[in-house]
């Protein structure tokens, strides 16, 4: 499977569209969720007819809901300081919920479903890509085709993204003083520990690899591991923020007027 959140890059061209990119986003990574978390359906479920639209479809609004209210406006506190500076001020209050506005994030996350379900049609075996170019069922040295294309896919996607981030925070301007936190350093460090955690726990559990065969799982499972460890301390550490401002009676740098459930005052960030 392509990296997840290689992903995302579909939603670059929505920027500056009439959607929400980050429902575009959230939805072009829902349907592997399954893989990182036990949410009561399967991965199949999620990347079949109907399963896409019925389960996939709700669980990324679900989860954009999560990105806007929870972790959206701590990411200035707890990213460091030269991108959480830069972020758009909008991002420092939690997005209001319009109900007259749902219809436009679940027809982005419907979009960001599809490009998914579409890019794994060409790079895991046996699908509708396969059939289309019958080059990616064929072995090319220690691969076949759509194993290259998933390693190729998921490594210029990410290289994508890197370059559109760098170009935002090279023209952005620094819209909040940069200061101290100790919510950053704590989390941080259990970013850190969570990527330890998942390779070691899958050594403790499974051994170490000893083939490419094992080499795969090994990183796989390490690497769902770790990363919903890093899912869930993001969101503790973002409730924790948005708790102490409330405790404090402020937002940090910047207060800004609600915005609606779609996401518009993102700004021009990717």
């Amino acid at each position: 499977m392509p990296f997840t959140p290689s992903h995302a890059v579909v939603a670059l061209p929505f920027v500056r569209s009439p959607l929400p990119a980050g429902a575009v986003a959230v939805g072009s990574m829902a349907p592997d969720l399954p893989l990182f978390f036990p949410v009561g359906v399967t991965y199949e479920t999620t990347h079949g007819v109907p399963g896409l639209l019925v389960v996939s479809v709700p669980l990324g609004a679900l989860l954009y809901l999560v990105w806007l209210r929870v972790l959206r406006p701590a990411a200035g506190v707890l990213l460091p300081p030269v991108v959480g500076t830069r972020l758009p001020p909008a991002w420092a209050v939690p997005g209001a919920t319009s109900a007259g506005r749902l219809l436009g994030v679940l027809l982005a996350v419907a979009v960001g479903v599809l490009t998914h379900v579409g890019w794994d049609a060409f790079t895991h075996p046996g699908r509708l890509g396969s059939t289309l170019l019958t080059a990616l069922a064929e072995p090319w040295g220690p691969f076949v085709g759509t194993q290259w294309a998933q390693y190729g896919s998921s490594v210029v996607g990410l290289a994508v993204l890197a370059v559109a981030g760098a170009r935002y925070l090279r023209r952005a301007p620094v819209s909040a003083r940069p200061r101290p936190s100790r919510s950053r350093t704590v989390s941080w460090w259990l970013a850190v520990a969570a990527l330890v955690t998942g390779p070691v726990a899958v050594a403790v559990t499974r051994g170490l690899p000893s083939d490419v065969g094992t080499a795969k799982s090994f990183v796989f499972f390490a690497g769902t591991g770790s990363g919903a460890l890093l899912l869930l301390l993001a969101v503790g550490a973002s409730v924790a923020v948005q708790l102490g401002r409330r405790a404090g009676g402020r937002t940090e740098d910047v207060a800004t007027p609600e915005e609606p459930f779609d996401g518009r005052g993102e700004g021009a960030a990717p």
